[in-house]
This record gives structure tokens, C-alpha cells and sequence, in this order.
């Protein structure tokens, strides 16, 4: 069967189809069954018609018996095309009148970043400034970090600006505080740019459009001046910032009003960092501020100089704050005077956890102090000692001070740097029997503890053997030094068992150097350094015969009682050290009383 489609140009549209006679023979006398004849003889043409009929949920579409053209004997005849059905609501109806056959292609429309990067760029041609490509990829984030780039006034007022519009509406007007807008900002990091006037300006719109910033990094900002003044009138009414970050900015203490101000108003702020900066006597206008705000939990003043008058007025403000919990003084100089306050701070203060006093001139009368007002804190759980100017002997007693303080809450110490004498640990055993405690210590000064390492002859240690006796006995007597390495127990040690002292000591030496100390050591020649002189030996096995086992008690008992006499005399020095300083029944020492302006002698003309 052939298939002709014409086309008429009266509407509707009808389709002609051609007949083979062959197909259907002249004589056929089916003629009541037409309808069915021309369906068979279409079978392909009915199927596709009917299937795109039901695709389109054209279901009441039905064919007309085809209308002959020239009578019964032609072999052509039209048939009409299916009527139109009538709309019904109801149904479920395919409103897609493409055709099957033909794809549409998709549309693609563009990302709301990349609409921000159009604008970025549009800011960055009328400034007149290259876009920054790490700029460029801060779109779309919630931390936007532009630390170190070192961007020009125009430049950072691109990138400003650009994120200011991303916030407004589009009548100008700053979004609500409850609006979702896209790409919200929840951190801002501007470290190592240089935030003028009108630059801070910009910061201070941004965190008006987007109320949600929380975290406001301006360290290495210069914000010293009229830039701070400004960031400090804004915080005392903005209640969104909780982190904010400005060290490493040359504050001074004519900076503290500034700084007062945001410390006293401000009730959204719970971490405040302040490191690297010279503040000096502006810590006495900080601490009257902190007497006044309840919100602060952790304070950073590390490296600021703070010493004297400075560290007094601090200590004194924090001791009347109940809800800092973290204080970190670090790299200061309290001294003595400071740690006098800071024994009154530890006295009545119940909020503080965490207190950093490293590297702060805190020498053993001043350790004493702060150890009385640990006796009395129950609530203070770390505290930071390391690099201070405190000896071994005083390690021991103020463990030792510790473990009479049945009230200290005191769970971690950190002593790094300081070295520890023998008795520092056995206290230190005690007191973890009773509650958790770590603490961390030095045992010796820094030598090489490695593993022992050949050295050349030419090249060993260029000073007199015999001194590094004097350097290996500096935490041991000579004789508890070398019975440690006496293994076969016959009180006299060979040449080999020397050279392995000098080795696990961190003393490598050279057999030139082994010589001159075995020719010092040895004086009977017999190759073997005798560690206990005839007479004493001879007594000592007497009493191992007489007393099998027991003459030890004695002579440990002994050395127990000579170690708690050195103990209780130095702590003897040491409180009446912190008296001295005290004398007249003055609070601080003399040089913190001592005027602000002396008078000078005339000059002589």
C-alpha cells in the first residue's frame, strides 16, 4: 500500500489515500465492512496515528468511514481527521503540543555566584582596579577570607561593596534581620589589610545588611585612631559579633577608652583577643571595664606589655568579674606586684578555669604568692607556669603545697621549661593518688639525650675532661651517678662501663679524653675506678653481716630526713624573700610605690 499525504488549503485538514488495486480487488463484496478494510490496509499508518493520539490523551478520537472520491469503482478516497473533543477540566490532559520527535534543547541560566562576580568585576572597572581572583572565589561561601592580600583602598572597597549589595533589596532599603538571603556570611576575616576611615565604614555596613556575622577577624588592620572609634561605636549597639579579633593592631593605652567602651556596652561578644599590641597601663581602664560585663568568657592579652601599675589594675578588675573563664597574660611582666594580685584574684574569683601566666617574671617569692591563693581556689582547673625564672627546689614545694590544699581544683600544670628536683616527682605520685593531675616538667636542662654517636677525636669537647664530671653530677651525686652504671655491683667501674656513663649521660667522648679522666679517677693504676675506699667497704659488709638487710632503712631514713631539712630552709627563704618585699605592712613592694615623677637633683649650670 502506497501512502500519498496532500495537503488542501481549506481547513480542516484531510489526508488521501491511494489504493493499489492489487491491495483490493475490483470484486470485492465487503464493502459494508470499508471501515475495517482501509483500517487493515493502514495497519501501520492506524497504529502510529492511535499511539500519538493516546500519548496526548486523545482518547475520544475515532475514525469516519472514508468518503469516496469519483464513486464506488475509484480507488482514492479521503479520510477526515478525527474531531476535536471537548475540553473537560477534570481530566488530566498533556499540554505539550511539540512533536514527539523533536528535543528541546535546555536552558541554562546563571548561578547567583556568578552573578556576584559580574557585579565584583563591574565595581573593579569603574574603580579602575584588576579583580582579584581569591576574591572572586569568596562568592557563594559563608567565611569570607581576604587575609594577607594586602588590597589597595579601591580594591577592598570593590570587594566591600559587592558583598553590601548582595544584602540589600532592591529598593536600596537593608534587608530584615528574619530575610533568607542567598550566600549568608557568618565569618569575616580581614587580616593584614589596612582599614582606614572609610574603609571601616564599609566593614561596618556589611555587618548592618547581614546580621548574621559572628565571627570579625581584624588582626595586622592598623586600626589604632579614629578606625577603632568608629568599630567601638558600632559594637556598642551591635548585639551579632561573638568572636571578635584585634591583635597585632599597635594599640596603646590610648587606645583602652576605645576599647573600654566595646568591653563595657557590648552583650554579644564571649571571646575578645587583644594579643600583640601595647596596651601597658591601659590594662587598669580594662579591668575597671571588666568589673561591668557579664558576657565575656575568654580574654587574650598575651604580649602586651602589661607590667606594674598596669597588671595590678587588671588583676583587680578580673578578680570582680564572675563569668570569665579563660585568661591569657602570657609574655607580660607581672613580676611580683602582679602576682600579689593575682593572689587576690585567685582568692575571691569562682568563675575562672584556664589561667596562662608563662614567661611573666615570676620568680619564687612571686610563685609564693600565687601558690596562696591556689591553696584557696577551688574552681581555677589549668594554669600555665612555663619559661618563668623558678627554680628546682621551689618545684617541690609548691607540689608540695598543693597536696596540703584539700580545696584546689587544680587538674593540669604546665612548667615547661623549668627544671625539677629529685623530690618533685615522688610528691607528684602522691597527689595523683588522691585526684587526677597532669603536670608537665623538664628534668634537666636541654642535652642530647639520643642515642650515643661516634665523634671524631679532632672534634670532641674543647674544654677539660674532668669538668664533665662537674656538667653529669649536676642533678646527682657523683657516686649515685656511677652506682647507676655499675652493673655488675662489685663497686668499682671499668673503662667500658665509663664510657657507656658518658654516652647515656649525652656526653660522648673520645678515647684521648677517656684517658685523661682514667688517669685522674684511677690512682691505684689497677685499669678500674674504685667507687667505696677500703675501710668503708670493709665496714660496709661488716653491717651486711651483722644486719643482713636492714642497715639500708637507716641510711635512706637519713637521707629522707636531710632532704626534708634543705626543704622546709628553703621554703623558710622564700617566705621571709616575700616578706622583705612586703615590709612596712604595705600591700605591693617599694618599687610599685615608688612615684611616678621623683624629683630630680638641680641641674648644675
Amino acid at each position: 500500500m502506497e501512502i500519498e499525504y496532500t495537503q488542501h488549503s481549506a481547513s480542516p485538514v484531510k489526508r488521501v489515500i491511494s489504493v493499489i488495486p492489487e491491495v483490493i480487488p475490483e470484486d470485492s463484496e465487503q464493502l459494508p465492512e470499508l471501515e475495517f478494510t482501509a483500517s487493515r490496509l493502514s495497519r501501520n499508518e492506524s497504529r502510529a496515528m492511535m499511539s500519538r493520539a493516546l500519548s496526548r490523551n486523545l482518547t475520544r478520537a475515532s475514525l469516519k468511514i472514508p468518503s469516496f472520491v469519483g464513486g464506488r469503482s475509484s480507488k482514492t478516497f479521503f479520510v477526515d481527521p478525527p474531531t476535536k473533543p471537548q475540553f473537560d477540566p477534570d481530566d488530566d490532559y498533556d499540554f505539550d503540543f511539540e512533536s514527539d520527535e523533536e528535543e528541546s534543547s535546555p536552558i541554562s541560566y546563571d548561578s547567583v555566584e556568578d552573578v556576584h562576580r559580574r557585579a565584583y568585576k563591574t565595581f573593579c572597572k569603574q574603580l579602575g582596579v584588576m579583580p582579584c581572583s581569591k576574591v572572586l572565589r569568596q562568592f557563594g561561601k559563608t567565611s569570607v577570607n581576604l587575609a594577607d592580600l594586602n588590597l589597595s583602598n579601591k580594591e577592598l572597597k570593590a570587594a566591600l561593596m559587592t558583598f553590601i549589595n548582595i544584602f540589600r533589596d532592591d529598593d536600596g532599603d537593608y534587608s530584615d534581620e528574619d530575610s533568607e538571603n542567598d550566600g549568608e556570611i557568618y565569618e569575616i576575616n580581614l587580616s593584614g589589610n589596612k582599614l582606614t576611615t572609610k574603609e571601616m565604614e564599609y566593614v561596618i555596613d556589611l555587618l548592618t545588611v547581614n546580621k548574621r556575622v559572628s565571627n570579625l577577624v581584624l588582626s595586622g588592620c592598623h586600626l589604632a585612631g579614629e578606625s577603632l572609634d568608629k568599630l567601638a561605636d558600632f559594637l556598642r549597639k551591635s548585639n551579632t559579633i561573638q568572636k571578635l579579633d584585634l591583635s597585632n593592631n599597635d594599640l596603646t593605652d590610648k587606645d583602652a577608652e576605645a576599647l573600654c567602651k566595646i568591653i563595657q556596652d557590648n552583650e554579644s561578644i564571649f571571646e575578645l583577643i587583644l594579643a600583640h599590641n601595647n596596651l601597658g597601663e591601659g590594662g587598669v581602664a580594662i579591668g575597671n571595664a571588666l568589673e561591668k560585663n557579664d558576657t565575656l568568657r575568654s580574654l587574650d592579652l598575651s604580649w602586651n606589655h602589661i607590667r606594674v601599675i598596669g597588671a595590678v589594675g587588671l588583676a583587680k578588675g578580673v578578680q570582680k568579674n564572675c563569668h570569665l573563664e579563660k585568661l591569657i597574660l602570657a609574655w607580660n611582666g607581672f613580676g611580683f606586684e602582679g602576682s600579689v594580685a593575682l593572689k587576690r584574684l585567685l582568692e575571691n574569683n569562682t568563675s575562672l578555669l584556664h589561667l596562662d601566666l608563662s614567661c611573666n617574671r615570676i620568680h619564687p617569692p612571686a610563685l609564693f604568692e600565687i601558690i596562696k591563693g591556689l591553696e584557696k581556689n577551688k574552681t581555677l582547673s589549668l594554669l600555665n607556669l612555663s619559661q618563668n625564672p623558678i627554680t628546682a627546689p621551689m618545684t617541690s614545694i609548691f607540689l608540695s603545697r598543693l597536696l596540703r590544699a584539700k580545696h584546689s581544683g587544680l587538674q593540669e600544670l604546665d612548667l615547661a621549661g623549668i627544671v625539677v628536683d629529685k623530690e618533685f616527682e615522688s610528691v607528684l605520685e602522691k597527689i595523683r593518688e588522691k585526684r587526677f593531675f597532669t603536670v608537665r616538667y623538664d628534668t634537666s636542662l636541654p642535652v642530647n639525650k639520643g642515642a650515643a654517636v661516634k665523634v671524631d677525636p679532632k672534634n670532641v669537647f674543647n674544654i677539660d675532661p674532668i669538668r664533665i664530671l662537674y656538667f653529669m653530677k649536676e642533678h646527682l651525686r657523683t657516686i649515685d651517678l656511677f652506682l647507676k652504671f655499675d652493673k655488675d655491683s662489685n663497686n668499682c667501674l671499668t673503662r667500658d662501663e665509663m664510657q657507656l656513663a658518658f654516652e647515656m649521660e649525652g656526653y660522648p667522648i673520645s678515647q684521648e679524653a677517656m684517658d685523661s679522666v682514667m688517669s685522674y679517677l684511677d690512682t691505684n693504676k689497677d685499669g678500674s675506678v674504685d667507687l667505696l675506699i677500703p675501710l668503708l667497704q670493709e665496714e660496709i659488709e661488716r653491717l651486711h653481716t651483722k644486719f643482713p638487710g636492714t642497715y639500708r632503712e637507716f641510711i635512706d631514713g637519713e637521707r629522707k630526713l636531710k632532704r626534708k631539712l634543705i626543704q622546709e630552709r628553703e621554703e623558710q627563704k622564700l617566705r621571709q624573700s616575700a616578706e622583705e618585699e612586703l615590709r612596712g605592712g604595705h600591700e605591693y613592694s617599694q618599687a610599685y610605690r615608688r612615684p611616678a615623677n621623683p624629683k630630680l637633683p638641680p641641674i648644675r649650670k
